[in-house]
């Protein structure tokens, strides 16, 4: 079972905090000894550590930074140095945790793991502060009433992978990855910024062997670091290149691959998962995608504060759950995130980089020719789209909307407007391929938190961990597609562990055939949903464009049946929070 917590942090010493002690012991958790203004629960608190002062406190999971990262289960005297805390957790350990400090003079510091593995969503009122692991529990132990922001929805809607620091419920919030809260007094609370990729991207100094036995290294000792705190791991085994790097990490552990497969050619994977658990010594077992495990009018994110369902979810979650009753697996891994660490590029961002780049622009042709072989487009198009972003402002990200389906009221209104968040905000001399790599690094927090975390199984998503996201924020973009092939530099690194069909695997299929599949049979009710429910009627999704898709085959209108998907998804969720389920 995941990690569950709720602290409080009185404003003023004494003024309490309307903490119902019976109700959370009925939710499964106990109090942690705590001093000063702060209360914390748990449902495993031996998972709560705390320094020799008692004024600070981690939550969750924490490694060492070292070839063979260990488990930490005690902190040192170091932790009791209330303003280097986040400093020390950084530099020296990585790992799943959210740190609070107390300072004697009564200010508090909340800083989130860089990972964002653990979840941290905030609920203030005016005599405190809440921090908690889920919705789930700030609803059961009645701090959060789930009321929809609408103008929090519509963003949403436009920029579903995008992660905000505003939830899509009104009040509550949370600490961004690698961010700090602040607590002082009765009324001060501030969010600043800790840890930033930026800070990380710095020429790596290796020879290219070094530097591939440097990721092959990180990524092992992560992967069997996280996976060492479960009896036994199940892992979602795809066939594809990311999948198949966590499995050969995996490799002689007493973990069970998952494949799912779903109808069509593209959709049956197990060929290429089976030459990998094979080959890495694991078992391997197939499932097929379920029609009757999705239920049209229920969301697969409704345990979470945003409607950020995906297409299918409920059939992968429902198979996952399956397996591991019978395997009594208590995590699910996954290489989820893999395209975006490992720089997956079909751009001529690389060539702009290398351009850019000082002592390399004399080489800048090598990686036209990459391109050009990665891509299929010739030396003109490759280099003229480079041009394009020389100049300094190109290299911001600009990141897109996704207008299809939505009201032309709300495209007009805000579907233009620029994207925020610090991660797309480019520094001086900053290159425009390693900001397209920064936003990629968004795009999969939205699918880490995984199942409710009162469920037994947990997700571990190890390839977002901290040491791999960093070290690959060092590897340069033309690096990633020499030869001509994308993630070049992990599947050089892993070309010894997989076998060679996978390590050069340039194709992949996908449940794609599954999702047409649930929109044909269910397509009277979700028309039905998206025309008579809360998107349409508060004109956030175009209902004249929805009956448009529903008059023609599924086929024949590209990926538009993800986008229907989503929003149906999106619609559940809504319904149900509207209704204060």
């Amino acid at each position: 079972m995941a990690f569950r917590f709720l602290a409080v942090i009185e404003r003023r010493k004494g003024t309490g905090a309307g903490i119902e002690t019976r109700r959370l012991a009925g939710l499964g958790l106990a109090a942690v000894p705590t001093i000063g203004q702060l209360a914390i629960w748990a449902n495993e608190p031996a998972r709560v550590m705390t320094a020799p002062s008692g004024r600070a406190h981690l939550l969750g999971r924490l490694f060492t930074r070292s070839d063979r990262p260990v488990r930490v289960t005690a902190l040192e005297p170091q932790f009791d140095r209330h303003s280097e805390v986040p400093a020390i957790l950084t530099n020296r350990f990585w790992g799943q945790y959210v740190a609070i400090s107390q300072c004697p003079l009564g200010s508090v510091q909340v800083y989130r793991d860089p990972s964002g593995a653990l979840p941290c969503y905030v609920r203030e009122t005016a005599d405190a502060i809440f921090l908690l692991s889920d919705l789930d529990l700030g609803i059961a132990a009645g701090l959060i009433d789930p009321e929809i922001d609408w103008d929090a929805m519509a963003a949403a809607l436009l920029r579903p992978a995008l992660r905000r620091t505003e939830t899509v419920l009104r009040d509550v919030y949370e600490v961004p990855q690698g961010w700090i809260l602040g607590i002082s007094g009765a009324r001060y609370t501030g969010l600043t910024q800790h840890w930033s990729p930026w800070d990380y991207v710095r020429p790596s100094r290796l020879a290219p062997a070094e530097l591939r036995e440097a990721l092959r290294a990180t990524v092992v000792s992560t992967v069997r670091a996280l996976a060492s705190d479960f009896g036994r791991v199940q892992l979602c085994l795809s066939g594809g290149l990311d999948s198949s790097i966590v499995a050969a990490a995996l490799a002689d552990t007493s973990t069970t691959c998952l494949n799912l497969v779903s109808p069509g050619p593209e959709g049956d994977e197990r060929g290429f998962a089976r030459l990998v658990a094979d080959h890495v010594g694991l078992e391997l077992v197939d499932r097929d995608y379920r029609l009757d495990d999705i239920v049209i009018g229920t969301s697969s994110a409704l345990h979470l504060p945003r409607p950020v369902g995906a297409p299918g979810r409920q059939a992968l979650d429902q198979a996952n759950r399956r397996v591991a009753s019978e395997i009594s697996a208590e995590a699910m891994f996954s290489g989820n995130g893999g395209d975006n660490v490992f720089c997956f590029t079909q751009s001529a961002a690389p060539i702009a980089d290398r351009i850019k780049s000082r002592r390399q622009r004399i080489s800048a042709w090598r990686t036209v020719a990459d391109v050009c072989e990665l891509t299929g487009c010739s030396a003109w198009e490759a280099l003229s789209r480079a041009i394009r972003k020389l100049p300094r402002g190109a290299a911001r990200h600009r990141w897109p909307s996704d207008l299809r389906f939505i009201h032309p009221d709300l495209t007009e209104a805000i579907g233009s407007a620029e994207a925020e968040h610090s991660w797309l905000e480019v520094p001086d001399h900053g290159l425009p391929g390693r900001a397209a790599h920064i936003a990629a690094l968004l795009r999969p927090q939205n699918f880490s938190e995984g199942f409710a975390r009162d469920e037994p199984l947990e997700l571990i998503t190890p390839l977002l961990a901290q040491p791999i996201v960093e070290l690959c924020l060092s590897i340069q973009t033309w690096q990633w597609i020499e030869g001509g092939r994308d993630r070049a530099v992990a599947r050089n690194a892993f070309a010894g562990q997989l076998p060679h069909a996978i390590a050069r695997r340039r194709t992949k299929g996908g449940p794609g055939a599954f999702y047409r599949q649930i929109v044909e049979h269910n397509r009277a009710a979700i028309m039905q949903n998206l025309l008579e429910g809360e998107l349409s009627a508060r004109k956030l999704i175009d209902r004249t464009a929805v009956e448009a898709f529903f008059q023609r085959p599924v086929d024949a209108q590209g990926d538009a049946y993800v986008r229907i998907l989503t929003l149906s998804d999106a619609e559940a969720w809504a319904h149900a929070r509207g209704t204060g389920y």
